[in-house]
């Protein structure tokens, strides 16, 4: 278990705890240090934040913006970012505005298909939360379709499969550059899920990449040894965390179960504080 856990989702997103209780299960596990990192999305961290403040848990602000290079989802995690940013909120909107009408694209296709769903439906399962295809595999579950999760992907709505749809064309370069003028830093989250991480990060390095996500959940120990390589040889800091989305979710991993070394939280924590020096 670990006191460090940088990457988790809430019902804001397509998590299925609320901000508060993140904050509470963090702290029956000893964990200080999150950032709530829902998808396009920045309505958890305040929330959280004031819960922190009561439980003893330091919260972020936090956010994991979906882009893609080419067909691949690339996605680019900010911290410490000012929350109120008026430039950040803007151009979230218009992701969240995109995710809407991509979500809408999808469910004709699948109707086309012979998998009609009622796009309410799609709808109530995103709540209040920035829509995705997550929600659009539970409904895919729910409508017998598909056996789980993994089979709503693999036969429709996976980057290669009949119903998907494309994101809004938003590169990562345009994220970390939103991220820098919120004040925050920015970090490729999950590198070793890319298929040739190595040539986004070159990329994304000289569009200023301040971190690696090289612990994570779905990272096999070789893989984090050498994500924190490449860190090490551009300079780049190390972020981590469970990327949890809370019971019954995508990923049901819980929070604070991957191990992530305290120096993480430390060099995160000064590397924002830097960015915020350069402001002044």
């Amino acid at each position: 278990m670990s006191r460090i856990d940088l990457h988790i989702h809430t019902t804001y997103s397509d998590g299925t705890l609320t901000p508060q209780q993140v904050v509470a299960i963090a702290a029956e596990r000893g964990v200080s240090l999150i950032a709530i990192t829902d998808h396009d999305e920045l309505g958890g961290i305040l929330p959280a934040q004031e819960a922190g403040r009561e439980l003893g848990v330091e919260v972020l602000s936090g956010v994991e913006i979906n882009t893609e290079v080419g067909r691949e989802d690339v996605h680019v995690l900010g911290y410490g970012f000012h929350v109120d940013s008026p430039v950040m909120h803007r151009e979230l909107q218009a992701l969240r505005d995109a995710r809407v009408t991509r979500a809408m694209r999808m469910v004709e296709r699948l109707a086309t298909l012979g998998f009609p769903l009622d796009p309410a439906r799609v709808t109530d399962i995103a709540g209040h939360g920035s829509i995705g295809r997550p929600h659009l595999a539970r409904a895919l579950v729910e409508a017998g379709y598909a056996r789980d999760y993994a089979e709503a992907f693999d036969r429709f709505i996976g980057s290669r499969c009949p119903a998907y749809v494309p994101h809004m064309k938003f590169t990562p370069e345009a994220a970390v550059d939103l991220i820098h003028r919120a004040g925050g830093i920015a970090s490729l989250a999950h590198p070793g899920k890319l298929g040739d991480p190595l040539r986004i990060i070159h990329r994304l390095v000289g569009a200023g990449l301040d971190a690696l996500e090289a612990y994570h959940s779905d990272h096999q120990p070789a893989v984090t040894e050498r994500m924190l390589k490449y860190a090490h040889q551009f300079g780049l800091a190390v972020t981590g965390g469970t990327d949890s989305h809370g019971p019954d979710g995508t990923r049901s991993v819980t929070i604070g179960a991957l191990p992530i070394p305290d120096e993480v939280g430390e060099t995160v924590k000064r590397r924002i504080a830097e960015r915020q020096w350069a402001e002044e």
